[in-house]
């Protein structure tokens, strides 16, 4: 049995700080840290691989969480006690769940997304992590078949990604690329793609909305840039009563969403 980790300088403790701020880091190991249970939990049943789990006894007193941990033990995988003061040294929720995992990275190149997708959703040039996790756990509840982040800025293994989805970030077919990539991929798999406008003649209530179709949606500052303009097939606007002049990606993406579901159900 390995000895609980006391010392907020230990080597595993710095390494689980590094992974968890440096992008960097993340991408030199192909690894990348998981806080809480349920999130943990979700990425398990979507099938990733797990490389290690770390744990507070003081804090995973539930019994949800002592069930995960026997569970990751019975299949073999390395279990580190730390304890509270390393935990919390490590931890980047303000409220600890007494579990961190590492879990491996894995590929998101275009070419690895599934055929024939029931609708798509294109994500340009998105900055924050917050926004594409909310953004991924709308999706997911949804039922979007494929996320493709053109030339995202941010990387998609932060934990605030993680930590909006809820998980669920692991359970979408997700791939990131240039435009041009993208793009190319929507037109292999001949989808219709679509764009919000407040300068549209229609609204998504006039629009027929057909499996085999995508939406995209600009980044958080400019909105869809002269590449995506000049090559969406129809542009639809969402009507709006108040004095708002425009809604966030997360909100756009959830009324796009229903009313595609309700129109394809």
């Amino acid at each position: 049995m390995n000895e609980v980790i006391l010392s907020t300088g230990n080597p595993k403790v710095k390494e689980l700080v590094k992974l968890r701020q440096s992008s960097r880091r993340r991408r030199e190991l192909g690894l990348f840290v998981v806080e809480g249970v349920l999130e943990t939990s979700v990425l398990l049943k979507a099938g990733k691989k797990i490389h290690e789990i770390y744990y507070s006894e003081g804090l995973a007193d539930t019994g949800q969480t002592q069930e995960l941990l026997e569970g990751c033990r019975e299949d073999g995988c390395l279990l580190r006690e730390l304890g509270e003061e390393a935990f919390a040294k490590a931890s980047y929720k303000s409220s600890q769940t007494g579990v961190l995992s590492v879990f491996e990275t894995w590929d998101l190149d275009c070419s690895k997304l599934r055929q024939s997708p029931r609708v798509a959703l294109v994500i340009d040039e998105i900055e924050k992590p917050g926004n594409i996790g909310a953004i991924l756990r709308t999706a997911e509840a949804f039922g979007v078949s494929s996320v493709l982040l053109s030339d995202p800025v941010l990387d998609f293994f932060n934990p605030n990604v993680v930590r909006s989805s809820r998980g669920l970030m692991a359970c979408l077919d997700i791939a990131a690329g240039t435009k041009e990539e993208v793009y190319s991929w929507l037109q292999k798999e001949n989808l219709s793609l679509f764009g919000t406008s407040a300068k549209a003649s229609h609204s998504y209530w006039e629009q027929e909305f057909t499996t085999g179709m995508a939406f995209a949606l600009g980044s958080e500052k400019e909105g869809l840039g002269d590449f995506w303009r000049e090559r969406i097939d129809d542009w639809i606007t969402i009507p709006m009563k108040g004095e708002a002049s425009s809604l966030n990606l997360n909100v756009s993406a959830a009324c796009l969403l229903a009313e595609f579901n309700r129109s394809v159900a």
